[in-house]
């Protein structure tokens, strides 16, 4: 018998999940909520998870961070994140983040099942795309990287700089991340010590380079 909670803000996204889960774990327990306020309410209420499928964009959310929040409630919760965002742009920082997989949701119904069965069995689910960027990521870092190079960014970092790659201003940034304007420009301040640039023309080149 497994414990899943599906935070998830579309009824019938949220009810074709838990169908997929019955069909496969018919003695589940399922709860399902549509904000990320009520899905941290059930577990504090002492429903203990053995998987979460949390929507990056469900109402309430702080994309990346949700993943802390979660955790510091409940450590050992499985989570996999559903979402319809691009996963080129986010798979890779929400797995840096601790989530044990990430899946579009114009994901074929067996890849859903697929991803569900490997996350409750203690395994990290990856599309085939996903893998391919781990595997190039761990080669480059293992191919004698030089000490001039960017030192990594942390997701939030990722997530501030994705969106002055959009060319959006810092209350911009402020306002989609729900963070203080403060909070922003440190986040600005240690991408351009990292990136060692002072101007965002010279952090977009030397992203492009990377």
């Amino acid at each position: 018998m497994h414990n899943v909670l599906i935070i998830e803000d579309h009824e019938l996204v949220a009810y074709a999940i838990a169908n997929i889960v019955k069909d496969r774990f018919p003695d589940s327990s399922i709860k399902l909520a549509h904000t990320f306020i009520k899905g941290t309410n059930l577990i504090n209420s002492g429903f203990i998870t053995d998987l979460i499928v949390l929507d990056m964009e469900i109402p309430g959310g702080e994309s990346y961070a949700m993943v802390d929040r979660l955790r510091s409630i409940q450590p050992n919760a499985r989570i996999l994140i559903f979402t319809g965002h691009e996963e080129k742009k986010h798979a890779l920082n929400f797995l840096r983040a601790g989530a044990n997989g990430f899946l579009p949701k114009n994901s074929p119904m067996d890849q859903i099942d697929n991803a569900i069965q490997q996350v409750l069995g203690d395994k990290t689910y990856m599309t085939e795309w996903v893998q391919q960027q781990v595997a190039e990521s761990f080669f480059s870092k293992t191919s004698g990287r030089t000490t001039t190079e960017p030192a990594a960014l942390s997701p939030r970092e990722t997530e501030v700089l994705d969106l002055l790659m959009d060319g959006k201003w810092i209350k911009e940034i402020a306002l989609e991340l729900n963070l203080k304007l403060t909070t922003v420009s440190t986040h600005k301040t240690r991408i351009f010590e990292k990136m060692k640039v002072t101007n965002i023309i010279d952090l977009y080149k030397k992203v492009r380079l990377y």
